[in-house]
């Protein structure tokens, strides 16, 4: 069964009309002050839910001071479409027959309100816990792109060891370099060594030609000879001992730096290695617990809105029910209505023919009797005219 929206309320989620002016007057009158206002191009409204109304066309027409039916408003009750001027009509009867205070329905718009507040008011936690829940997953996603940072400075700090480790292989480079230069320098001394070693022998050539002219001085010249030969000695061992040492230098500085150099590529690859499934292990088990937690509460939330859904069926097929007897009770009081609207029109024709009939008796002798019933007719109060026959607007 369709039902029936009462005039300025909207469905939730539907963009709300603009409320309409305030119903007062009879149906007549207000049917009249809209009829008014077309004729005069001013702008009119309904009759009944107050909504306004398109201007009556130039090629002219029959006005009409209701809004055109339109089922996609009010819906259909059968095979008829649910307008404004048969909402009015059936007001207006329940007007007449309960008074203009009484309410149209057993469910008044107002408790209707209070439950759709109260739904809404029960789904509002649930919003909540669901942006909650997002604002938790953005705080956890922070965490993990600061775990993440904190893992890339730690990679840079472990580049800064290997940087560190690749100065000091250059600091041992500079230390072999210099162990090279003194090496130079025992060449050098060497040399001297030579050359005192060439003078020696100059000497001694010069001593055996004047050996018979002063043997001590030949002597002396071997004595000399024999120190120079020493000394000659002394800086061969020497350049000996420095070109091992050099060796044994460049040898100890060459596995040193090789060494280094295996320990950096070394700590390197076990640190990114660590990184790595330290940074996966994490965001993996981010990534679980997320996916448990979004999975419970999308569970908790479906449970919560099947509810909802369950007694908001519930709600309507209580105001279904309810409506029924209604409409029932307002097809009945129409055919009473015009049950007796007849009887009131064959009564008033009953009395008219009546009057008609003491009328045309007025030469009748009895004048004491004609008398007596003009003035019983004349204390009967005037009947007013019959209701018109409800009737549904065409337009």
């Amino acid at each position: 069964m369709t039902t029936v929206d009462e005039p300025g309320t909207e469905a939730p989620g539907e963009h709300p009309r603009p409320a309409p002016p305030p119903r007062s007057g009879s149906r007549d009158e207000r049917r009249e002050a809209t009829l008014q206002a077309l004729a005069a191009g001013k702008q009119a409204h309904c009759a009944f839910c107050g909504e306004p109304l398109p201007p009556v066309p130039s090629r002219g027409g029959r006005p009409t001071p209701y809004c055109a039916p339109d089922p996609e408003r009010y819906g259909t009750w059968g095979a008829k479409t649910i307008s404004c001027a048969m909402l009015d009509e059936h007001r207006e009867i329940w007007t007449r027959v309960y008074g203009p205070e009484q309410p149209m329905t057993h469910l008044d718009t107002s408790a209707l309100d209070d439950r759709l507040s109260a739904l809404t008011a029960v789904l509002d936690p649930v919003r909540a816990e669901i942006t909650a829940l997002q604002t938790r997953v953005r705080d956890e996603l922070t965490a993990a792109q600061t775990a993440r940072d904190d893992a890339e400075r730690q990679r840079t700090e472990a580049l800064e060891s290997a940087e560190q480790a690749r100065t000091e292989r250059d600091q041992a480079l500079a230390e072999a370099q210099q162990a090279r230069t003194e090496a130079e320098a025992a060449q050098t001394a060497r040399a001297e060594a030579d050359q005192l070693a060439e003078q020696a022998r100059t000497e001694r050539d010069r001593a055996l030609d004047d050996r018979d002219e002063a043997r001590a001085e030949a002597e002396t010249a071997r004595g000399e000879r024999q120190t120079a030969l020493d000394q000659a000695a002394a800086a061969q061992q020497r350049s000996t001992e420095l070109q091992n040492a050099l060796a044994a230098e460049q040898a100890a500085a060459l596995d040193k730096l090789d060494r280094a150099r295996r320990e950096e590529e070394q700590a390197r690859t076990r640190l990114r290695d660590e990184l790595d499934q330290q940074h996966r292990d994490q965001l993996a088990a981010q990534a679980d617990e997320f996916h448990t937690r979004l999975a419970r509460s999308q569970t908790a939330a479906d449970r919560r809105i099947g509810e909802l859904t369950e007694q908001l069926a519930t709600a309507t097929r209580d105001y279904a029910a309810t409506l029924a007897p209604l409409h029932q009770r307002i097809a009945d009081l129409h055919e009473q209505l015009t049950a007796r609207t007849g009887e009131l029109t064959t009564a008033r024709e009953q009395l008219d023919r009546a009057r008609r009939a003491l009328a045309c008796r007025d030469d009748t002798p009895d004048d004491q009797l004609r008398h007596h019933l003009r003035e019983a007719l004349a204390a009967l109060p005037e009947h007013p005219a019959p209701p018109d026959e409800p009737t549904t607007d065409p337009e």
